[in-house]
């Protein structure tokens, strides 16, 4: 399922016991202008406190793929990791995240955006196994050694896909 914004807590379990994979766009679960402005005053505080139940999903068995939506928000997913595990803005906003028991783990975002995207491809791609197509991405920094804040800015040095370069910096 695309676009897994709004759950009610009776639909959590349902992803994992019919194999759906419910992909988020990370970079949208912050509390920014648009959701201040647009999205909460729309849904009402008892729906808006369920946004985006990214961990909620996870923590029921099922999985959690990562995607954009660009053009419509930005394409680089290090911004989306970043939000996925602080659920804050660039400008630190709130202080403690935006619905933070939502909030995922470096690990569990970072597989969202490999092994949990890769659930849906019929090629194999996102994992990096014997037989697996190569697809592959070369950070300038390991992010395991940053704090969340750091995440959005780490920038990209290569990307290979099924063995060949595509990108260089």
């Amino acid at each position: 399922v695309a676009h897994t914004q709004l759950v009610h807590p009776d639909d959590l379990p349902r992803f994992a016991e019919l194999g759906v994979v419910a992909n988020f766009e990370p970079l949208w679960a912050q509390q920014n202008r648009i959701m201040t402005e647009l999205t909460e005053p729309r849904l009402g505080a008892e729906r808006s406190a369920r946004q985006y139940p990214m961990a909620s999903v996870l923590r029921s068995g099922a999985t959690v793929g990562f995607g954009s939506d660009w053009p419509v928000s930005s394409m680089v997913p290090m911004e989306g990791l970043a939000v996925a595990v602080h659920r804050r803005t660039r400008a630190g906003a709130p202080s403690g995240g935006w619905l933070p028991a939502e909030r995922l783990s470096l690990d569990e975002a970072l597989a969202a955006y490999t092994s949990g995207s890769a659930a849906v491809d019929p090629h194999g791609s996102g994992t990096i196994t014997v037989g697996a197509p190569a697809d592959l991405v070369v950070l300038e920094a390991d992010v395991t050694a940053l704090a969340p804040d750091e995440l959005a800015d780490v920038a990209v040095e290569g990307t290979w896909r099924a063995g060949e370069v595509t990108f260089r910096r």
